[in-house]
């Protein structure tokens, strides 16, 4: 049977809103204000979202599903900055300063988005410095996060960039072990990693036979995560 999807009215809209972390603080009248500069996006798994480049066009708030985040590196290879999903945000670095977009965000599953327009998001932050605060930190975080990309590009082997990525996916605890929230393909772990298909799927087998990880209806399952990001025999 197939599952009943969920229904974005505006009381679900609303509610999910107030589980960003970003605007949880907000007062009611400041959420309708948001909520009166928001389109609702459903977007199709694969789908090249936002481009490294191309011009602002709003702030997007993930309500259901997950992207991934990356960039082109100097010597031509794709970094992956992060895995953001339900409640989390993108694009407000456009969304603040008008240039180009940073990266580019491509969707792991089918994803539920709201778009937020520039200029009500605008008018919100200039009149509450709190919120502004917490977006500067959570740009903090992500330039951390990002700078970290680059480091673990340059200097992990593929298996503990793999086990490391694995470890930092969004899971659910199960009897069997910690299941990855969502499918991934062993292309998606090749490039969310930086390495080759061929490579991402040798280590994940390997790390089969030794019984580090089991695979559950197409979902990964973690279940010795003590052993992932070991350098293979």
């Amino acid at each position: 049977m197939t599952a009943k999807r969920p229904r974005w009215d505006l009381a679900a809209r609303r509610a999910a809103l107030r589980s960003v972390p970003l605007f949880g603080l907000l007062a009611t009248a400041e959420i309708e204000q948001i909520l009166g500069h928001t389109v609702l996006q459903r977007v199709a798994r694969g789908t090249l979202l936002l481009r490294q480049g191309d011009p602002p066009s709003g702030m997007l708030v993930i309500l259901q599903g997950s992207v991934r985040v990356t960039a082109t590196a100097a010597d031509g290879r794709e970094v992956t900055f992060g895995v953001l999903g339900a409640g989390e945000f993108l694009g407000e670095i456009s969304l603040l300063d008008g240039a180009h977009r940073t990266a580019d965000v491509t969707t792991l599953e089918d994803c539920v988005l709201l778009v937020v327009e520039h200029a009500g998001f605008l008018g919100l932050i200039r009149n509450n410095p709190d919120l502004l605060l917490k977006l500067v930190a959570e740009l903090c975080r992500r330039l951390r996060r990002a700078n970290l990309a680059y480091e673990d590009l340059a200097l992990l082997d593929l298996p503990t960039r793999i086990g490391k990525l694995l470890l930092g996916l969004p899971q659910q605890t199960t009897p069997a072990g910690r299941r990855v929230s969502f499918r991934l393909s062993q292309a998606d772990l090749g490039r969310l990693a930086g390495g080759s298909r061929e490579k991402v799927n040798r280590q994940i087998r390997l790390w089969e036979k030794q019984g580090v990880i089991a695979r559950e209806r197409g979902h990964l399952v973690i279940l010795r995560p003590e052993s992932l990001g070991a350098p293979s025999a």
